[in-house]
């Protein structure tokens, strides 16, 4: 199965523009369709453990069908719950991160708007925040603390919007004071997209006030994409969460190679 999807990729990649668009668009619509019916139908009726699994065998087979190589790193083991920050680069990154491991999501309240993907987002566990309004944030906290202390993963993009990629933007402390309340262990992690020829590419960045359907276009009309997704190690709360904050920014900048926001030269 996976030598099959790696050879369609291939022919996909060759063909013109127009072409790899309207076969990864036709495509994705049934694929939208089989995770409407797993979160509305199927979700409901098994145990978390399994639809886990379903949501990272969905996330990853989406982005073949869009034309992602997905490169993901192991995720360290750890036995209870924790946050997982990382840079934010496209809407693609909630799929990369949800294949390599499951987690809650914390997401701009915008998203839960997004025709489909929003619905699909509601019904996977995200954690919508009207960023700006500070009795939200308490709300989003209160709901994160109750996650962590189950034993769950949850996933903040402590940027708090997208980048271009290139480089890191300040990561704000207001998201990581569960972390700091419970000592629970704080992962940073990096993501990248290049080309097939491993160069820098600004094809999956949704920036600049472009639509979704915009940068879906943009994605789908590459030969294709390698989205690189890296761990680094646990980082135990020590002070305050600012002080959080700027270790896990600068061990986010290291794995990618950058300079942390707040050091730029």
């Amino acid at each position: 199965m996976q030598w099959a999807a790696y050879n369609i990729g291939v022919i996909v990649a060759h063909l013109p523009v127009f072409l790899r668009r309207f076969i990864r668009i036709g495509l994705l619509l049934p694929h939208l369709l089989w995770g409407l019916m797993l979160a509305g139908w199927i979700f409901p009726f098994i145990k978390p453990a399994r639809r886990d699994r379903f949501i990272s065998t969905w996330s990853r087979r989406l982005l073949g069908i869009l034309g992602v190589q997905v490169h993901v790193a192991a995720p360290p083991t750890l036995s209870g719950g924790a946050l997982l920050v990382c840079n934010h680069v496209s809407w693609l990154d909630i799929y990369l991160i949800n294949a390599a491991q499951r987690v809650h999501f914390v997401s701009k309240a915008e998203v839960r708007a997004w025709p489909v993907a929003g619905w699909l987002a509601h019904k996977t566990g995200t954690l919508f925040i009207e960023r700006g309004r500070r009795a939200d944030t308490a709300r989003v906290n209160a709901d994160m603390r109750a996650l962590l202390k189950n034993g769950a993963t949850v996933m903040v993009f402590p940027e708090g919007t997208t980048s271009d990629g290139r480089g890191l933007q300040r990561f704000l402390p207001s998201l990581l004071q569960p972390a700091i309340e419970l000592n629970c262990p704080t992962v940073p992690a990096a993501l990248r997209y290049r080309t097939l020829d491993h160069e820098y590419t600004v094809a999956p960045a949704y920036i600049d006030q472009i639509s979704l359907w915009q940068s879906l276009l943009h994605i789908v009309s590459e030969p294709g994409l390698i989205a690189e997704l890296q761990f680094g190690e646990p980082i135990l709360p020590n002070g305050h969460r600012r002080d959080l904050a700027a270790q896990a920014e600068a061990a986010t900048a290291k794995l990618l190679g950058v300079y942390p926001a707040d050091t730029s030269p």
